[in-house]
């Protein structure tokens, strides 16, 4: 594939940009899990390579539920409110359990 060290640059610039939005708080997270979900739907049409014939049921089940099921697994996600972020929360959590 040609330029391949560019898209793997923007690939994994995608990655940590949605990483850090999902771990931050409030919109931020929102819009992490949006890219997350829409980059996983993107792989559920892709699949993962295992050489199948396309679209069987061997196929689906070697290839692509695994992102069906974090696809489901996140949409929950939405639902919830993150008034803080990831790290402040695990701080104050550490927090809580040296003061016992």
């Amino acid at each position: 594939m040609p330029r391949i060290t560019f898209f793997a640059l923007l690939l994994a610039t995608f990655e940590m940009t949605t990483g850090i939005l999902i771990l931050s708080k409030g919109r931020y997270v929102k819009v992490g899990l949006v890219a997350s979900l829409l980059f996983n739907l993107f792989l559920v049409q892709l699949g993962l390579g295992y050489s199948e014939i396309p679209w069987s049921g061997r196929d689906f089940l070697l290839n692509r539920l695994s992102n069906v099921l974090f696809v489901l697994l996140q949409l929950p996600l939405f639902w919830v409110r993150f008034d803080e972020s990831l790290p402040k929360f695990l701080r104050a959590r550490r927090g809580q359990g040296r003061s016992r």
